[in-house]
C-alpha cells in the first residue's frame, strides 16, 4: 500500500507539494522555501535589447588595457586582474540602470548582459552577487528567458556552488528567475544527484511539478540520475522512491532503443548532447550498484554493453523474427 502511494508521486497527476514535503524527511532538513510562484512569461521582448556598453562588454578600460609581458603566470595575473574589473564594473552598469528608481535613466541593460555576467563571475561569491540582483530585473518590468536558467544552472555547477541554484530557483516570489527550461532542471538534478544528499535531489524534483515540467518519472536523464541518488541513500524514504522510479525507469530502458553516448570531445561538449551522457552514466552507476547487491541488472545491459538491442514483446509464435517491429 505505502509503495503504490509512493508511486502516484512520480504520476502525471501528482502534487509537486507533496513530493517537496517527502523531500524535507529525507536524510537531513530542506530549508523552507517560498514557492508562491508568479506566472513565468516567456515572450521575447526585443523593445529591451536596445541598448547596452560595447566598452563594458569589451572590457575597454584604460586600466586594463596594458598586458604584461614578463611572463605566463604575469600575463595569467593580469588576465584575473582585467576579468574582475569587467565583472565589477557590469555589475555597477547594470545596477545603476535596472531596479524601480534607476540612477541612471539614459539606455537599457539587454538581455544578454546577464549572460556576460555569468561567465565574468569567477566565484561561487561573486555568482551569488549576481543572483542578488536578479530582483532588479523584475522590478525594471523585465522577464528572464529559458537560455538564462540554462546558463545559471550551469555556471552554478561549473563553480561549484548547486545550493545557490536551489536557493534561486526555490523563491521564484524573491528572485524572478523561473526553472522555465527542462534542460536546465536536468542540469540541476545532474549537480546534486551524484555527490549532495538525497534531500537536494528530492527537492529539484519537487521543482520539475512547481514550474510545470514534464514529471521526473518520464524523463529517462532525471529518472536514471534520482534514482541512481535513492540506491546511495540508506533511508527507508529512499527505499520507497527508489522502488517507485525503478518499475517506471526499468520500463522506459527495455521499451526504447539504446542511445550510445558520443565519443568525440567536441561532440561530447555539445548542450545538446549532455542528457543522454547523463543519463548512461547513472545507468552504469545503477549498473554496478545492482551487481554488487545482487538486484537484478540485465535490463540496463543493452544500454551499458554493445549487445544488439531486440524489443520486448515483439515476437509470437507465427511471427518469425526478421518481420519484428519495435515496440
Amino acid at each position: 500500500m505505502m509503495s503504490r502511494r509512493m508511486a502516484s508521486l512520480f504520476s502525471l497527476s501528482s502534487r509537486p507539494q507533496v513530493l517537496f514535503r517527502l523531500a524535507i524527511s529525507v536524510n537531513r532538513p530542506v530549508c523552507h522555501r517560498n514557492f508562491g510562484l508568479t506566472a513565468v512569461a516567456l515572450n521575447r521582448q526585443t523593445k529591451d535589447d536596445d541598448l547596452f556598453s560595447s566598452a563594458i562588454l569589451s572590457g575597454n578600460s584604460e586600466s586594463a588595457a596594458s598586458v604584461s609581458t614578463t611572463g605566463p603566470k604575469a600575463k595569467s595575473r593580469d588576465a584575473a586582474t582585467r576579468r574582475e574589473q569587467q565583472f565589477y564594473e557590469l555589475v555597477e552598469y547594470m545596477t545603476n540602470r535596472t531596479g524601480r528608481k534607476r540612477a541612471v535613466k539614459a539606455g537599457q541593460v539587454r538581455q544578454s548582459a546577464w549572460l556576460r555576467l555569468f561567465q565574468l563571475a569567477n566565484s561561487s561569491e561573486q555568482l551569488e552577487m549576481v543572483a542578488e540582483m536578479f530582483p532588479r530585473w523584475r522590478d525594471s518590468g523585465k522577464e528572464f528567458r529559458p537560455i538564462h536558467a540554462e546558463a545559471f544552472v550551469r555556471r552554478c555547477e561549473e563553480l561549484k556552488c548547486p545550493a545557490l541554484a536551489l536557493k534561486v530557483f526555490g523563491d521564484h516570489s524573491k528572485y524572478g528567475l523561473g526553472l522555465s527550461s527542462l534542460f536546465a532542471a536536468r542540469h540541476m538534478l545532474h549537480s546534486v544527484y551524484a555527490q549532495s544528499p538525497l534531500s537536494d535531489s528530492m527537492t529539484v524534483a519537487a521543482l520539475f511539478g512547481v514550474y510545470k515540467l514534464p514529471p521526473v518519472s518520464s524523463d529517462l536523464a532525471a529518472c536514471s540520475m534520482l534514482y541512481s541518488a535513492c540506491l546511495k541513500d540508506k533511508s527507508a524514504n529512499a527505499r520507497v522512491v527508489g522502488k517507485a522510479l525503478y518499475e517506471e525507469l526499468k520500463k522506459q530502458v527495455q521499451d526504447n532503443a539504446p542511445v550510445k553516448a558520443p565519443q568525440e570531445s567536441a561532440i561530447r561538449a555539445r548542450y545538446a548532447e549532455k542528457p543522454n551522457i547523463w543519463f548512461l552514466d547513472a545507468l552504469k552507476t545503477i549498473e554496478k550498484v545492482h551487481k554488487k547487491t545482487g538486484r537484478e541488472w540485465k535490463w540496463i545491459r543493452y544500454w551499458t554493453a554493445e549487445r544488439e538491442w531486440r524489443p520486448r514483446n515483439t515476437f509470437t509464435p507465427s511471427q518469425p523474427a526478421a518481420t519484428a517491429q519495435h515496440a
